[in-house]
């Protein structure tokens, strides 16, 4: 996990973009408090404040890969390849990797709703958990302006997990960035 050192205030918003390569979620990350009339055991009755902590999907920025049925293989890329052992020309198929392809179109998409994101100030910081290859693929797209709210990187696949247990997941990150207490 690599965490940046940014100074982070209570009025920050955060939000925590899971991703694998099919499907993205992003959530915002709330801390709660709030206070909670309870009885001790001689029945007398005081405060106690209760820290809650959230994570809640943020509208419009749930993002899946295109059907591999509906994307589009052509062979208007066919090249010639001139030379070799004898002296006819050779008709080859560029190396095309649907897959890539498609998780390619899938991080721009991201990286792009994320830069519009970050143009509205809709945040300030940014947890990105994603496995390497997504990883790697993100901080490659994503502009400097995001690259620079990143406060941690977390090299896991936590897509098929609801928010509840990202929550657990992330408690040491939200720790070691300042934001449990």
């Amino acid at each position: 996990m690599h965490l940046n050192s940014a100074q982070i205030n209570q009025a920050s918003i955060i939000w925590v973009l899971v991703a694998d390569g099919a499907r993205a979620q992003i959530y915002r990350y709330h801390k709660n408090k709030k206070i909670m009339p309870m009885r001790d055991s001689k029945r007398e009755p005081y405060e106690q404040e209760i820290k809650r902590h959230e994570l809640t999907p943020v509208p419009a920025m749930k993002f899946e890969v295109e059907s591999l049925n509906d994307f589009q293989v052509s062979h208007d890329g066919r090249g010639s390849k001139i030379g070799g052992a004898c002296s006819g020309h050779n008709t080859c198929e560029p190396h095309l990797d649907i897959h890539d392809e498609v998780q390619q179109n899938l991080v721009e998409e991201i990286a792009d709703k994320l830069k519009q994101a970050r143009e509205t100030k809709a945040f300030d910081h940014l947890i990105i958990a994603a496995p390497s290859k997504i990883l790697g693929a993100l901080r490659h797209h994503l502009d400097t302006t995001i690259r620079d709210c990143v406060i941690a990187e977390i090299d896991k696949d936590f897509t098929n997990d609801k928010a509840d247990a990202l929550l657990a997941h992330l408690e040491e990150t939200f720790a070691e960035a300042h934001l449990g207490s």
